[in-house]
């Protein structure tokens, strides 16, 4: 089953999971500590440190599993582009 794009993210997931890490502002400041030059390590490290801290589900229950990790790792590189 394919997911359909939604407000300009792959998916719903991925939409509500950077709503999440960026209008929190606790979890943002940590979020910018772990993001690094390389697009593809910053998603697999925000992937596991995320799956740790809300157990595979953001905090108004949508799953993680189909969360496009690259693609909140290239918009944040793009809108932190001087940062780690």
């Amino acid at each position: 089953m394919t997911t359909a794009e939604y407000e300009g993210w792959s998916n719903r997931e991925t939409w509500n999971t950077e709503l999440w890490i960026s209008n929190t502002e606790p979890l943002y400041k940590l979020i910018m500590r772990i993001m690094n030059s390389s697009t593809n390590d910053f998603a697999d490290n925000l992937e596991a440190f995320l799956w740790i801290i809300w157990d595979g589900f953001t905090p108004d229950g949508l799953s993680l599993k189909p969360v496009d990790w690259v693609q909140i790792a290239m918009a944040w590189h793009e809108a932190y582009p001087n940062d780690p």
